[in-house]
């Protein structure tokens, strides 16, 4: 009956070449494009689904064909009708064996419930970047007033190694959701009326991957392989309840505001795991010496003023650790570019980071050595203006490493791209 279907099926210039998934709207082709090209090809015919179903259908994907490219968001690429129906072109998913280029024979899309079964549950760092990606997927829905109203595993494919929220066919504008749609076990109590309906089911749709369990079964507990022994695991399964909490009051009432609490708890962690208990020293020998000499004398020169402020500011963005720079782009090579995938630029600006961690490093470990021989000069005091010089050339290149490291990410997401109001507090940006 497939092939049939397909046989009769024109979708322009792209071959179907077979069924990789079926639902009550509509067939997903494996299909290829005249340049060579894989895609996922979404055919909907409206004698198969009925009038009722293909305008919901044909609507969602219209809504969601306006929004543009967003992270957590399958890309549509392509929204044509025609006389039996219509058909989207989308990003075609993974290879769930994680080959580069699909075998046709053997493709098989991967997805979120592929990864829970063959992994169970995922480690707590994972969860919380897929969060990340699917919570910014869901805000972009939101701010053009839609629900997505079917988030499960089985809806959140990988696509270059990323997690995006797919199967747009349920997109409704907020204001028209009063039909009963939805999976079982994912829909809200309330059932979709507001926005907060799609952060309940994202919530479950992270609690499956956190406790490695299918939403039916989360009350038996965590599978044997789930995190919960992570440090961070219990504050990441408060935010999990207060989003999935059954009186809609008590919930995040957006996906901005679960963002904003997900984000938050990525910031403390990906700082543990790359950091000893402090981020940056806010104090260093030198600049207690120099206080110290300030407080003796009640006049203090322009001179020891300016000292005092360079060797402040360096203090405040180097330590044994690395510099502030380092820091940005450890903490972000964790939070937003752990699924590269093949893809070449997510890739690229992975090494050009691990090139600016480096860098920064030799900064941090450069201005050592100069602290330590401006303590003892300043002790038995001798000038210390060289090595003033020295340490402020080393702020300047360090704002160098800085500025690239955001425009890095701002070449991934966007010029519009900003870092959180935390991490510019805890960055010095």
């Amino acid at each position: 009956m497939a092939g049939e279907t397909k046989s009769l099926i024109d979708c322009g210039e792209w071959r179907l070449d077979r069924e990789i998934g079926r639902g009550a709207y509509g067939i997903v082709y494996l299909a290829e494009g005249a340049d060579g090209a894989w895609v996922a090809v979404k055919v909907c015919r409206r004698d198969e689904i009925g009038e009722e179903r293909y305008a919901r259908e044909l609507r969602g994907a219209r809504l969601y064909s306006a929004i543009p490219s967003q992270e957590g968001l399958l890309c549509m690429h392509e929204l044509a009708e025609t006389p039996w129906g219509f058909y989207v072109v989308m990003d075609l998913a993974d290879d769930e064996f994680d080959r580069e280029s699909p075998i046709v024979e053997s493709y098989r899309p991967k997805t979120l419930a592929s990864v829970i079964v063959g992994e169970k549950a995922l480690p707590l760092g994972e969860c919380v970047k897929l969060g990340i990606s699917l919570a910014k997927g869901l805000v972009a829905l939101q701010r053009h007033h839609l629900l997505h109203r079917d988030i499960k595993p089985g809806n959140v494919i990988y696509v270059g190694g990323r997690p995006v929220l797919s199967d747009p066919g349920l997109v409704v504008e907020g204001a028209e959701a009063v039909s009963l749609v939805g999976t079982p076990g994912y829909v809200p109590p309330e059932n979709f009326s507001a926005a907060s309906g799609d952060v309940y089911s994202l919530g479950l749709t992270l609690k499956a991957a956190s406790f490695g369990r299918r939403v039916e079964d989360l009350d038996k507990g965590p599978a044997q392989e789930a995190d919960t022994g992570a440090r961070f695991f219990n504050a990441w399964w408060r935010v999990l309840n207060k989003a999935t909490d059954p009186t809609p009051s008590r919930r995040y009432q957006s996906a901005k505001a679960l963002l904003k609490d997900i984000e938050r708890l990525s910031l403390k962690i990906a700082c543990a795991s790359v950091f000893p208990p402090r981020i940056v020293k806010a104090a260093t020998a030198l600049v207690a010496i120099v206080v110290v000499a300030v407080a003796v004398n009640s006049t203090v020169s322009r001179r020891e003023s300016g000292l005092y402020a360079v060797w402040n500011d360096a203090s405040a963005r180097f330590g044994d650790c690395g510099g502030v720079a380092s820091t940005m782009a450890e903490v972000w090579s964790i939070t937003h570019l752990t699924y590269v995938g093949n893809n070449p630029n997510l890739r690229a600006a992975k090494n050009e980071f691990s090139e600016i961690i480096e860098k920064s490093r030799g900064h941090a470990s450069r201005f050592l050595e100069l602290r330590k021989v401006a303590e003892e000069k300043y002790k038995n005091g001798q000038d210390i203006t060289g090595e003033t010089e020295a340490v402020k050339a080393i702020i300047a290149d360090e704002d160098v490493l800085k500025k690239r490291v955001l425009e890095i990410m701002r070449s991934i997401y966007g010029n519009d791209w900003e870092p959180s109001p935390m991490e510019k507090h805890s960055f010095g940006l």
